[in-house]
């Protein structure tokens, strides 16, 4: 990957960094911290998210980002999965199911258009 191209994908690294952090301090800002289930659940994704990011933005491998598709596709299923839904009832964890799924969507998102990035500037490589 060329320079300019790696650079260009470091926003969509700074991207998904932000959102691993934003699942650290979102129990405290949408009111559902008292919640363990789905707050523990955020911090391990966002942990694995933001090292993996990290690790993108120095070296760019693709597994890295796999690695966080199925960590934003965890995110996605682990309101129903791990079944939180009903910990305290709907409407008291609604903004942690809400939350998961905006940012399980948009991680897998960011990740797949780096991937399709990565795939357009090798293929470019090869026929030059």
């Amino acid at each position: 990957m060329n320079t300019e191209t790696r650079k260009f994908t470091h926003g969509q690294d700074a991207g998904k960094l932000l959102l691993a952090l934003w699942l650290f301090v979102a129990p405290w800002m949408l009111n559902y911290s008292e919640v363990r289930l789905p707050v523990w659940n955020g911090f391990a994704v966002g942990i694995v998210v933001a090292a993996f990011s990290i690790a993108a933005m120095l070296k760019f491998t693709k597994w890295e980002e796999w690695i966080n598709i199925v960590a934003g596709f965890w995110l996605i299923a682990s309101p129903w999965v791990l079944n939180y839904t009903t910990l305290l009832g709907p409407t008291r964890t609604l903004p942690a199911t809400a939350n998961h799924l905006a940012v399980g969507l948009a991680i897998v998102i960011l990740s797949l258009w780096e991937l399709n990035l990565w795939e357009q500037v090798t293929q470019g490589s090869r026929k030059t």
